[in-house]
C-alpha cells in the first residue's frame, strides 16, 4: 500500500507534525506513515532513507509553521538555502516525482510562502493549493485532510466515520439578516468584509461589551488626555485597498469589529483616542494586534498590524465607505 510522507522542520513544527501523524494513523488504519524520528533506524543514511520512503509514498504533506522559512543554522545561514537541508531534499524530491501529490499544510497561523522566497527547486511548492490546521477546529480540519488523502490514495470511505461538525457559523449570521463574505485579506493585516443585508431591511442596533483587559497596550496617558476630547467615530463601513469592506460599531472610545474569511471567523475590539487607536482581533484563534491613525476628516485609516508571537508587521490603508 502506498504511504504518506510527513515533512516538517523540527525547529518549527515538530509538535504539530507529531500530533498530525498520530491522527492520520487513527483515521487511515494500515496506511504507512513516514516521519523521520520514528521510522529511520539508527545508523541508516538519512538521504537514502528519504529516497526509499518517497519511492513508496503517493503523498507528501509539507507541514509549514510560522518559522519554516526563517530557521537558520549555526552560521546564521537560512537552512532552506542549503542544498543538503533535509526538509529541502524531501520536498524537492517529491516535487520531481511523477504521481506524488505534494500538499502544503499550514499550522500555527503560518502563511504560504511565495515562489520568490523559495529556492528554485522548491518554487513549484508555492503553486500547490494549501490546507490549514488550526487548534480551534483541529478535528474538523483533520477530517478534511483525511478525506483528501483517501481520494488521492484511492481508499474506500470509512464505513462508520465519526461525524465531525463543521466550525460554528458567525454569531451575526444566526439572525438571518446579514451574510459576511470576505473580499480580501492583507496578509496579517486588517480583514476586509462585505456586509449583504437580506430582505431589504435595515440591520438592527448592535450592542457590544468590550473587555478592557483584552486590549493591547494603550498609547501614553498624556497623549490620551490631550486627544480624548476630539476622538473620531469609526462606526460605519470601511473599504481596504483590495476592495474588501468591513463594519465597525463604536460606543464611546471603544469599538467592535466582526467578520469572516475563507479560513475562519474574525472578530475583535479596540479603543480610539483622538485620531489614534489600537485593536486586538483573532483569526482562527490567532491573536493579532494593530495600531492606527485616522485622518482629520475621519475618512481614512493607516494601520500597522503585528503578530505578537513573531513580531512580523504588515501595513494597511482603509477608506470610509459610509
Amino acid at each position: 500500500m502506498q504511504g504518506i510522507f510527513v515533512s516538517y522542520r523540527r525547529q518549527d513544527s515538530q509538535s504539530a507534525a507529531g500530533r498530525l501523524s498520530d491522527h492520520l494513523r487513527d483515521h487511515l488504519s494500515g496506511v504507512p506513515i513516514f516521519r523521520d524520528v520514528e521510522t529511520i533506524e539508527p545508523g541508516v543514511d538519512f538521504v537514502d532513507a528519504i529516497e526509499r520512503a518517497l519511492a513508496s509514498c503517493a503523498v507528501l504533506v509539507a507541514v509549514v509553521g510560522p518559522r519554516w522559512l526563517e530557521v537558520t543554522d549555526a552560521s546564521g545561514q537560512r537552512r532552506l538555502d542549503d542544498p543538503d537541508d533535509y526538509t529541502r531534499i524531501e520536498i524537492a524530491t517529491a516535487l520531481k516525482r511523477d504521481g506524488v501529490r505534494v500538499i502544503p499544510l499550514l499550522v500555527e497561523g503560518a502563511v504560504m510562502p511565495s515562489s520568490s522566497e523559495l529556492p528554485a527547486d522548491l518554487a513549484a511548492l508555492a503553486r500547490r493549493n494549501a490546507m490549514e490546521l488550526t487548534d480551534k477546529r483541529w478535528d474538523y480540519d483533520v477530517s478534511q485532510l483525511v478525506d483528501t488523502l483517501r481520494k488521492v490514495l484511492d481508499l474506500a470511505p470509512d464505513p462508520a466515520p465519526d461525524p465531525v461538525p463543521p466550525p460554528p457559523p458567525p454569531a451575526a449570521a444566526r439572525g438571518g439578516w446579514v451574510k459576511w463574505v470576505v473580499i480580501g485579506v492583507l496578509g496579517l493585516g486588517v480583514i476586509g468584509l462585505f456586509v449583504e443585508e437580506q430582505g431589504g431591511g435595515s440591520p438592527p442596533d448592535l450592542t457590544y461589551s468590550v473587555p478592557a483587559e483584552s486590549l493591547p497596550p494603550a498609547e501614553p496617558a498624556v497623549a490620551q488626555v490631550q486627544q480624548r476630547s476630539v476622538s473620531l467615530s469609526l462606526s460605519g463601513y470601511w473599504r481596504d485597498e483590495d476592495g474588501g469592506e468591513y463594519q465597525v460599531v463604536q460606543q464611546g472610545d471603544r469599538f467592535q469589529l466582526r467578520g469572516a474569511t475563507p479560513d475562519g471567523m474574525v472578530e475583535g475590539h479596540g479603543s480610539v483616542s483622538g485620531q489614534r487607536g489600537q485593536t486586538v482581533y483573532w483569526l482562527n484563534g490567532i491573536e493579532l494586534h494593530a495600531s492606527f491613525a485616522v485622518t482629520a476628516d475621519g475618512n481614512r485609516i493607516d494601520a500597522s498590524v503585528v503578530d505578537p508571537r513573531s513580531g512580523a508587521r504588515e501595513a494597511s490603508v482603509l477608506y470610509r465607505v459610509r
